[in-house]
């Protein structure tokens, strides 16, 4: 029974091109399942689902469960090492009891593994008699092009293919969390428009380690170590290239705080110093002298360099325009993160 229609159509291609394609629609449908053990009947809702209305079965994908916290074992009983109830059957978690489960129990035709199911009517969906559990997901939009999983998997190993370790448990799946409804990402969306709403969704998903505050309004956390490209990795379940962008993209330079008494609490947002460009590398200054003046009348030129062989050279008239120099590196080439200098005065 169809129970709703996204109007959000799909083209369709099969595993040969040449029978090209057809539009379908997708919707949410119910089913009913007849426990053969116990004869308990569940409703067995599939959201985000394409209706081919002429199949005579149902097309289950296990990996569109699987992120519905639906646990798929598909490997036969008599092919485990150590089978158990929970072996070739998928298992949900009840949604009357939570900390409970429902084990349903799959079958084999052949070499395929399938749950015999019927039709629902109108009536039986409408009476709430019969317990609903949900194979798929309603609010996690389903795109089977992402590459969201893809990046998850290759965040799961390093660079040998072996499993990472670390000091925390990794999850197997992350439910994201957006807060603009319109953002195209696969994530569960959530109303943070009401304040209330949004303390409860912050509390549900961020642990604060500490608060210290101080006479001066100076508000801060825990003070840690910047964390590093592999770690944000293994806890985001991300590539490790996209870690690595996160950091350089979120990393602050430069933060103000009250702690300094002479700075004032109100700080303007247009910090010049938040502009620059950023160089990774050490760079080192020092002053040359020429044994004739040029003809523009300059006598000496500041040096840049860094370890690696880069190097600028800006000419002066007078040792006095040294820190002009530095400006132009600045502007045009970026801001290092640690100058070595003589003790000269310019």
């Amino acid at each position: 029974m169809i129970l709703l229609d996204y109007n959000r159509p799909v083209i369709v291609e099969g595993y040969d091109p040449a029978l090209g394609t057809k539009t379908y629609a997708t919707v949410s449908g119910v089913l009913a399942y007849d426990d053969p053990v116990t004869g308990e009947v569940y409703h067995l809702v599939i959201n985000q689902a394409i209706h081919i209305p002429h199949l005579d079965h149902h097309l289950l994908c296990p990996m569109q469960c699987r992120v519905n916290d639906v646990v798929v074992d598909d490997t036969p009983k008599f092919l485990a090492s150590d089978p158990t109830d929970n072996t070739h059957a998928l298992t949900i978690r009840d949604p009357d009891w939570p900390a409970q489960t429902v084990i349903l129990r799959l079958a084999l035709r052949g070499v395929t593994s399938l749950l015999n199911v019927r039709g629902v009517t109108l009536d039986e969906w409408t009476s709430d008699a019969f317990k609903r559990l949900y194979l798929t997901s309603e609010t996690l939009t389903w795109d089977p092009t992402t590459t969201l999983y893809e990046e998850q998997e290759a965040a799961m190993v390093d660079y040998s293919g072996r499993v990472v370790t670390t000091t925390r448990p990794l999850m197997v799946h992350i439910k994201s969390l957006v807060f603009d409804p319109l953002s195209p990402l696969t994530t569960d969306q959530a109303d943070v428009a009401d304040d209330e709403n949004l303390y409860d969704v912050l509390a549900s998903h961020v642990q604060i380690l500490s608060i210290e505050s101080s006479l001066n309004g100076h508000i801060r956390s825990c003070t840690s170590a910047p964390i590093d490209p592999q770690t944000l990795a293994a806890r985001w379940m991300i590539s490790p290239e996209r870690a690595k962008q996160t950091v350089i993209m979120t990393t602050q330079r430069g933060v103000r705080t009250c702690l300094n008494p002479t700075l004032s609490r109100r700080y303007p947002t247009n910090d010049r110093m938040l502009r620059y460009k950023r160089v990774l590398h050490t760079m080192f200054s020092d002053t040359l002298f020429a044994g004739s003046v040029s003809r523009q009348g300059n006598k000496m030129a500041q040096a840049y360099a860094t370890s690696f062989g880069w190097a600028r050279a800006h000419p002066m008239k007078r040792k006095g325009d040294a820190h002009e120099t530095l400006s132009l590196v600045f502007q045009r080439d970026g801001v290092p993160p640690t100058m070595v200098t003589n003790d000269s005065k310019e």
